[in-house]
């Protein structure tokens, strides 16, 4: 490439790490129009419009990277992201163990292992790779809010908060380790701080769908018809898909009992009570997830309404 072209890509590399995603694909845009056949910048590209959640032209840029340059790092990068975000995991992990043989020291791939591992329900796979990422990279932020996330998931908050402050130490202005502080916070109902640290990620990156959740799990938490499907939630989504089921159905059981028991013993008026409080507790674990994700919509809409101004 001339000096030009490796203008457009370096400015293009820095508003992705400044969060600016339309500018960058704009720039990669600009020099693809110059350098079609630029495998580097079509695998930019890729994974720009898949933050930008347009899975279909990121696919189709990504499969022109892989097969302009297949042996390069960038364009298995780029491959591998989409892939996971079709749910294709054993052509995923096949770009993986590629961009390993290439560079076995890159602490990315093994976070992608780990995100990889969560997708599949591999949980005891997980800490090991996102291990072996700190190994690589001790002093990475990037490392350190995975694992805060890891340890968050598995109801570690102190190990969690501990992680989340290393990443926030390494680099004040991260935005991961800012939500990753963030749920953290929530979780110990300091819900002022936790409003404070994703406000923070959205003026980084508006875009941020781990930051808008975050937002909107502030507001749930704050409100008092969501509070209570909040803590629910965050209560249950920590115990598994197999021990939710059994915790529901152990609930369901002792409904059951109940009701009955109520009305073979007469108390007809309890059995009716006893009925109406179960029904009332699953409608609102269903109309509290619909609640949620339309204020989750809400503040994305707001974002972007923000931004055009």
């Amino acid at each position: 490439m001339d000096r030009n072209l490796d203008r457009l890509l370096e400015q293009a590399v820095t508003q992705v790490q400044h969060g600016h995603l339309d500018g960058a694909i704009d720039s990669l845009k600009q020099l693809l129009s110059l350098e079609p056949d630029c495998a580097e910048a079509h695998a930019y590209l890729s994974m720009c419009l898949l933050d930008k959640r347009r899975l279909h032209a990121a696919t189709k840029e990504a499969e022109i990277a892989i097969t302009l340059e297949p042996e390069i790092e960038l364009s298995n990068y780029a491959v591998a992201h989409v892939m996971m975000a079709q749910r294709r995991f054993k052509e995923a992990a096949t770009h993986l163990d590629r961009l390993l043989d290439i560079d076995p020291n890159d602490e990315r791939y093994y976070r992608m292992y780990a995100d990889l591992y969560h997708l599949t329900n591999e949980k005891d796979k997980i800490l090991p790779a996102l291990q072996k990422a700190l190994e690589l990279s001790p002093d990475n932020p990037d490392v350190l809010a995975d694992l805060s996330d890891y340890y968050f998931s598995t109801d570690d908050l102190k190990l969690a908060e501990q992680f989340a402050e290393d990443a926030l130490h390494r680099e004040a202005e991260h935005k991961h380790g800012l939500v990753a502080m963030g749920n953290v916070l929530l979780r110990y109902g300091k819900v002022d701080e936790a409003r404070q640290h994703a406000v923070w990620a959205l003026r980084l990156d508006p875009d941020d769908r781990s930051a808008l959740h975050l937002i909107s799990s502030v507001k749930a938490r704050s409100n008092l018809f969501l509070g209570l499907w909040w803590k629910y939630n965050s209560w249950i989504s920590n115990k598994g898909t197999t021990r939710s089921i059994l915790i529901l159905l152990g609930a369901f059981i002792v409904y059951r009992i109940a009701s009955m028991l109520s009305a073979d013993l007469g108390h007809s008026d309890i059995a009716r009570i006893i009925n109406y409080i179960w029904l009332g507790i699953v409608i609102y674990t269903f109309v509290g997830p619909t609640i949620f994700t339309k204020s989750l919509k809400k503040e994305i809409s707001e974002v972007q309404l923000n931004r055009e101004f």
